[in-house]
């Protein structure tokens, strides 16, 4: 019942994050979003499914990609959420740094093996202002792995992406209890060294 009601609450904080960060915006448009989840997937694969480039150059080439198509504000607000205030301005700094990298590490373990071929895209849906774009991945045991990026209009920085979900579980609800207890237990210093040990 415990996990019931915890899963319960971080659904609840999702559902003002995604409708309280811009209260005004415009509502995503399905081929804008399509397109970013295209560029995603093309950049993604690409750099990590070319055995034939330097491993240097592959990280290079995925921390690009993740860098062009994520709202890493969105990110950090909800992963950080109201422990934010524990972190002092230089180590919010930091933070901010070591966010993208952190989220092409993450991106790189949970997409980056077996590999069989390109992900393929699904299908284009709303929720709520924004817009889910699923894919089905295929992998080497023969099975698929459906993901889903939640897309978001951001007017003049286009079109980005506020979360992944992987058969359902969303990365920000995963790393938000993470990060959270991190700095519960250990403080900020803790969790800025676990992002760095964590990061391309």
């Amino acid at each position: 019942m415990s996990d019931l009601r915890s899963m319960l609450a971080a659904m609840a904080v999702l559902c003002l994050a995604w409708a309280g960060t811009a209260p005004a915006r415009a509502e995503a448009d399905p081929e804008a979003a399509r397109a970013v989840a295209e560029q995603l997937v093309d950049g993604a694969h690409g750099a990590l499914a070319d055995a034939a480039l330097p491993e240097a150059e592959r990280l290079a080439a995925l921390r690009e990609t993740i860098d062009a198509a994520f709202a890493f504000d969105v990110w950090e607000k909800f992963l950080l959420g109201e422990r934010a205030a524990m972190l002092d301005e230089a180590q919010t700094a930091e933070f901010r740094e070591l966010l993208p990298g952190f989220l092409a590490d993450l991106y790189r373990k949970q997409f980056g093996k077996g590999l069989e071929a390109k992900p393929e895209i699904l299908e284009v849906r709303p929720a709520r202002r924004d817009m889910l774009v699923r894919a089905s991945i295929p992998r080497a045991n023969g099975g698929t792995l459906p993901v889903d990026w939640r897309v978001r209009d951001f007017d003049d920085r286009g079109h980005l992406v506020i979360d992944v979900m992987v058969g359902g579980a969303s990365f920000l609800i995963l790393k938000r209890d993470e990060f959270s207890a991190i700095l519960d237990k250990s403080g900020p210093d803790a969790l800025l060294t676990y992002m760095r040990e964590n990061s391309i």
